[in-house]
């Protein structure tokens, strides 16, 4: 069972797919009958969700009013207070009796005020946009109001085709060219509009009825369903980046490591993407632009070219930059464990001494699922990396480990068991509910132990699935530290995958949830660390409980497992001793400044500058962006190919995880803490403040 970052994401992200397709299937017949059988079948196989409701009806009109309009530049308040008021705890009653009547309001509605906004729209294109005044785009759209005049609506569309304007003049000088693109690119979106089918249209609501259920259910029109298998197969091609689309952005969801995008250095998690740009091309806005298509501008031969323009939020403000990316294939080994002795010096004085940790990055849960079936001998997979890299530190000498799953976005449910063994002897891993309320136990049967030593696991907030059912374990018994942001990513449910037929596509319900084997789901609260580190990214809105419609937090009976006791009692010192040295770090009050003018800068955030900068501010932003991406340094992966790494001096989290782990270490075996220091680290910071020191120095 697959359950990591690629499929989860995958699934995702199709949902906020079905926006307004600009291609027609002929082949899919789906009306108001089909439409009642489809949900009637959600409701068989789903975790919570056994009838149509008036909450669902609720939810079903929102999540389908925001599908036509994620950007609100079309329907009006009036509009939407009346829906609700007609039609918001019907449609359950109107779908069991196949009645879509309210579906055809809505969109007919929704065709009118379409109409509507063209003459504002051409008033835009054809007007002469002032760049020097300081005004703003909304990019914020959940804050966003619906518009209450056709006045408002017009103003809204000024905004966003000047910003689409001033996209363009970063490659193109002559104003007529560019009011000829403009207007080529509306009359495009008009015949998109007029292209939509009815078929289309009964499946951009199933979707949102099926969103409305949980974030991961989804429905699959036929053409989405290839298009899913499609993406499937070539998952690890192109930038290596895994996208989402919400409130009409596509966003960056994670980054595989190896991919063009982590190697670049320069495209991060939560980077909105508005601007795609073959090489040497004018760029193409994709604000609220339907996933697939912008996923067809992206994805490319290998080898080509593509830029993107990132909308990023930068110390409490939106900056934009362009980021040009190579399209390539990434192999298996791009993202395989890997491991680096690192040296802690303990005790002060003569007592001083060098103490060896290992760390272990694992980017995600992988296994050859072919080279198994096909019984290879040697089949790749993550724990017999791991196993491999264990048995070579021990050979070094290293006396404590730290697995580090940050960014780790899950993969194999089998792998995520088969790493829980190399620490831990025998016993249950993950416990798995169905909707019936069977449970099914899954355990390492393993009695070998590759490590049974001091361990700390690092996890962020992008640590997900596998990784939450490895950590959960790791702290259920009790066998190691978890450290890092507040808690993981939060999902703990599982889903299935229903092939409908040829001509009604597929269905995804969500059909059980992961549990801890305290009996602990892992959904919506993640695993949470037993020292939390200061990090930007744990002031983000990402994880499972930003979702609209996420499952609960559940805690059945645990299972038969034993807490080995091996963190409990040094727990308590551990934090006291880490809190105090976090509080005089330099590198983490630089975490603390950028929480601070991060939560301070709300405003800036939700809204883009429609001001042109002038040459020396985008060269300023420009040091500014590679100078906070600093410290990167090239390396080579086992594949040959360059990538990035963050340099131990700026990795105040790893640094930190390693000065517990060895107070854990010099705790668990009977010697007071005393001061602890990473040799690499302190000689860094020499040089840099003596380059600093220099660079400071008059010149005679």
């Amino acid at each position: 069972m697959m359950i990591g970052k690629f499929q989860r994401i995958a699934f995702k992200t199709m949902a906020a797919a079905l926006m307004i397709s600009c291609v027609s299937s002929s082949a899919f017949a789906l009306d108001c009958k089909q439409v009642r059988l489809l949900t009637q079948a959600y409701f068989k196989m789903h975790f919570t969700y056994t009838e149509f409701n008036d909450e669902l009806s609720k939810r079903s009109l929102e999540l389908f009013l925001r599908s036509w309009d994620p950007g609100k530049l079309y329907f009006l308040q009036s509009d939407v207070d009346r829906f609700e008021r007609d039609y918001a705890t019907k449609i359950d009653d109107a779908v069991n009796r196949a009645d879509c009547s309210f579906i055809d309001d809505i969109v007919g509605t929704y065709g009118k005020r379409f109409e509507d906004t063209q003459k504002a729209i051409n008033e835009a294109v054809a007007a002469t946009h002032d760049f020097s005044v300081d005004e703003y785009m909304e990019v914020d759209r959940k804050k966003m109001p619906w518009a209450k005049t056709p006045q408002e609506i017009g103003e809204r569309w000024r905004k966003r085709v000047k910003f689409q304007v001033l996209q363009l003049r970063e490659t193109i000088t002559d104003a007529a060219k560019i009011k000829e693109k403009m207007a080529k690119r509306m009359d495009l979106m008009r015949k998109q509009h007029k292209k939509t089918s009815s078929d289309q249209v009964m499946g951009i609501f199933l979707n949102a009825f099926a969103s409305a259920l949980d974030p991961h259910s989804d429905y699959m029109s036929p053409d989405d369903l290839e298009d899913f298998r499609i993406n499937t197969r070539l998952s690890l091609e192109g930038i290596g980046a895994v996208l989402r689309s919400e409130d009409g952005f596509t966003t960056i969801q994670s980054l595989v490591p190896g991919g063009a995008a982590a190697q670049s250095g320069k495209v991060k998690v939560d980077d909105k993407i508005i601007a795609v740009a073959q090489i040497n091309d004018a760029p193409v806005d994709v604000i609220d632009m339907d996933l697939r298509d912008v996923v067809k501008l992206i994805r490319g031969k290998q080898g080509t070219e593509v830029k993107l323009t990132l909308v990023r939020e930068e110390k409490g403000s939106n900056v934009q930059l362009q980021v040009a990316l190579k399209r390539q294939k990434v192999q298996l080994t791009d993202r395989a464990a890997k491991s680096k002795v690192r040296v802690v010096q303990v005790g002060e004085g003569a007592e001083a001494r060098d103490m060896k940790v290992g760390v272990i990055a694992l980017p995600s849960f992988y296994m050859d699922f072919e080279g198994r079936q096909n019984k290879q001998k040697d089949f790749k997979s993550s724990s017999a990396d791991m196993l491999r890299e264990i048995d070579a530190m021990k050979k070094q000498g290293v006396e404590a480990l730290v697995v580090d799953l940050r960014n780790n976005g899950g993969g194999s449910l089998d792998e995520a068991i088969n790493v829980s063994g190399l620490f831990i002897k025998t016993g249950p891993v993950v416990q798995i509910r169905a909707s019936d309320g069977s449970n099914f136990v899954q355990d390492d049967k393993d009695p070998s132990v590759a490590w049974d030593g001091p361990l700390t696991v690092i996890i962020n907030r992008q640590s997900a699935s596998a990784s939450e059912i490895f950590a959960g374990a790791i702290q259920d018994y009790g066998r190691g530290l978890i450290v890092g942001d507040t808690h993981t990513f939060g999902k703990g449910t599982v889903q299935n995958l229903h092939d409908v037929s040829d001509k009604l596509g597929a269905i995804k319900v969500t059909i059980s949830k992961f549990y801890r084997p305290s009996g602990s789901s892992t959904q919506l609260r993640g695993v949470e660390s037993d020292i939390v580190f200061p990090d930007l990214m744990d002031q983000l809105e990402m994880g499972e409980k930003f979702y609209d419609y996420a499952l609960p937090w559940e805690k059945i009976k645990d299972s038969d497992y034993k807490n080995l006791g091996a963190v409990s009692p040094f727990l308590t010192k551990l934090k006291e001793v880490s809190a105090a040295r976090v509080a005089a770090d330099e590198g983490f009050k630089l975490v603390a400044e950028d929480i601070k003018t991060y939560k301070d800068g709300e405003i800036e955030r939700s809204r883009i500058s429609l001001r042109e900068k002038s040459a020396k501010e985008k060269a300023a932003e420009k040091a500014k962006l590679e100078k906070r991406s600093g410290g990167k340094k090239k390396g080579k992966s086992e594949a040959g190919d360059d990538e990035t790494e963050i340099p131990l001096i700026d990795d105040y989290m790893l640094q930190e995880s390693l000065r517990v782990t060895a107070d854990y270490a010099a705790l668990r075996s009977g010697k007071n803490l005393s001061k602890v220091s990473i040799p690499e680290v302190v000689k860094a910071q020499k040089q840099r403040q003596a380059q600093e020191k220099k660079a400071l120095k008059p010149k005679t």
